[in-house]
């Protein structure tokens, strides 16, 4: 198999929110650069000149009065790019009460970053299971204010797929934009609905996507690892 690289964004990170989701999209090379070939083609099509996130077309956003019609069109297209070129679609939730339950004193360790937690030993288990023993490389947007506690994560898990972490403006990288597309459609999903014009986001949830359910035993171990290392560090 060639080699594969994961790319990651997430909604409902901050701590007002009840659920979080860190998800996005693992791509081999060649279809990392066909996606976004095929991305700005759609971008195009829909008289589309800058990247527009999901979060443009709820209640507050730029969006908010566009026709039904018009995102239902987008939203179709953006999800056959997608479907056509991951590998595999992933996505880690976790809710706030328990994160503030199972993760109480831990400061280098937020909503995101234990998120992310889940998503990346999903990841390690998935590859292992596969017969793919090449290290991960993982690429995140840039925008978020946790990204420390992302790497505080890798160097607390220690995982032997977990290769890099790499930030990157979600501007200029097509993928992440699509990574936006998987986690609010997941959010809107656990919501249980989907408003009219945006149907054709539930396609995202094909054969290929798969949704990581909530493990108490990997995130005690992870909360447990993190006060050991934050109290060492204060010794």
């Amino acid at each position: 198999m060639s080699r594969l690289t994961f790319y990651a964004d997430e909604s409902g990170t901050d701590s007002d929110s009840p659920i979080a989701v860190v998800g996005g999209l693992l791509l081999r090379f060649k279809d990392f650069t066909w996606l976004d070939v095929e991305w700005r083609k759609v971008q195009s099509r829909h008289g589309i000149t800058h990247p527009i996130h999901m979060r443009e077309f709820g209640p507050h956003g730029d969006f908010a009065e566009a026709s039904v019609d018009a995102p239902q069109g987008l939203f179709a297209d953006r999800v056959s790019v997608i479907n056509e070129h991951k590998v595999a679609s992933v996505a880690a939730t976790l809710d706030a009460e328990t994160y503030r339950r199972v993760f109480t004193g831990v400061t280098k360790l937020s909503m995101y970053g234990a998120c992310f937690a889940q998503l990346a030993i999903i990841n390690d288990i998935y590859a292992r299971k596969n017969d793919y023993h090449e290290p991960i490389p993982y690429v995140l947007d840039r925008g978020n204010s946790y990204q420390s506690h992302i790497t505080e994560a890798k160097l607390t898990l220690a995982l032997p797929s977990l290769k890099t972490i790499d930030f990157c403006s979600d501007t200029s990288q097509c993928a992440l934009q699509a990574a936006d597309v998987i986690t609010w459609s997941v959010r809107r999903r656990l919501a249980g609905h989907f408003p009219s014009g945006f149907e054709p986001l539930q396609q995202l949830f094909d054969g290929h996507h798969r949704d990581i359910e909530y493990n108490e035993e990997w995130m005690v171990g992870v909360a447990d690892s993190m006060r050991k290392a934050e109290g060492s560090e204060t010794g």
